[in-house]
């Protein structure tokens, strides 16, 4: 799987929460080379080392030590996209958590995230993605402080409140700013250890969402996996904008929109595709089928309400675009893979 790039979402927070801490963030544009404009469209993927670079630059070069709690709570569970989605409406915590381990790295693969629990804790643990970066200590103190604070918002979501975790065990040294940690983690903390781990009660991982909605669920979850796929396809212009098509349901975006979307105008996105062998055409094609088949298999919509979703006013487009690619029905396509 490749893992190159992140939503562009997280880094315009980052320039977000520095601006209303007062900071000139001139610097920090200039060193990734990012003009106001690419701080707009908070659609868009940005590649891993802009985003990288830019938070180990602003870790350094400006003196606030609580950046990525300040961040984590400046973002909310829906603006993580279709991902954000499909956990929100699982039916409990337990379902949540195990489509985000499994989704983990549909937001950028700067940290490894398992879960495990017994009958009385639930553990989430926290280490950096092997190969993919070596963070300075600056850095990764931001990434998981962010990654810990966005957890107490979950407990609205299962009817909670106060705090998400009952302690925290931090995988580095950071003991002179404990009084941070506590302060916006609500829990004791400790540092130090191996690796980061959080705990909260196992008695938790039963309770409702107050989100739930199963159909919505299943939905993002067929949109989850088709992105997990795009993800397997070699690095190029169209994984992008399958990946872009994934995240935006039910819009699938003209030609002359695309392009705006990948900054690039309508000339040159017809350029490069037909450099990668494809037009956009078959692209958005390609999409709507891929799609379909995810919602045959993970939905129980009749194929007619599937058409409607990926972009088709007629369902009988659908019913021939995906038997000329496939060689059967949608429904025949259904019983065979159920």
């Amino acid at each position: 799987m490749r893992y190159d790039s992140t939503p562009a979402i997280y880094l315009i927070k980052l320039f977000e929460v520095l601006r209303e801490q007062g900071t000139d963030t001139t610097d920090l544009m200039r060193h990734i080379k990012a003009s106001p404009a690419d701080l707009i469209d908070r659609d868009r993927s940005i590649s891993l080392s802009t985003y990288i670079g830019a938070v180990e630059f602003a870790t350094d070069a400006y003196a606030i030590p609580d950046l990525g709690f300040l961040v984590g709570e400046h973002t909310s569970v829906l603006e993580h996209g279709v991902l954000g989605y499909a956990l929100l409406s699982s039916p409990n915590l337990r379902e949540s958590l195990a489509r985000y381990v499994r989704y983990q790295y549909l937001q950028g693969p700067l940290l490894t995230i398992r879960f495990s629990h017994d009958d009385s804790i639930a553990t989430l643990t926290a280490v950096p993605r092997p190969g993919r970066w070596k963070p300075s200590a600056s850095a990764l103190k931001y990434i998981v402080q962010e990654w810990l604070v966005g957890w107490n918002q979950w407990c609205q979501v299962i009817g909670k409140t106060g705090h998400f975790f009952e302690h925290v065990r931090l995988g580095y040294s950071s003991a002179s700013e404990r009084g941070f940690y506590e302060d916006h983690l609500g829990c004791t903390v400790s540092f130090d250890n191996g690796e980061t781990t959080a705990i909260f009660p196992a008695r938790w991982l039963d309770r409702p969402l107050e989100f739930a909605d199963d159909a919505i669920a299943a939905l993002c979850s067929a949109q989850c996996e088709r992105l997990l796929e795009v993800l397997d396809k070699p690095s190029g212009l169209t994984a992008e904008i399958h990946r872009l098509l994934a995240n935006s349901p039910g819009d699938v975006a003209s030609m002359d929109k695309m392009a705006t979307q990948l900054h690039v105008g309508v000339r040159t996105l017809r350029r490069r595709l037909k450099e990668e062998g494809t037009t956009y055409q078959d692209v958005v094609k390609e999409f709507r089928v891929a799609m379909a088949k995810r919602y045959l298999q993970e939905t129980e919509l009749p194929a007619n309400e599937i058409a409607l979703l990926v972009g088709y006013s007629d369902p009988a487009n659908l019913y021939r675009v995906f038997q000329v690619d496939t060689g059967v029905t949608p429904n025949e396509f259904r019983a065979a893979t159920s």
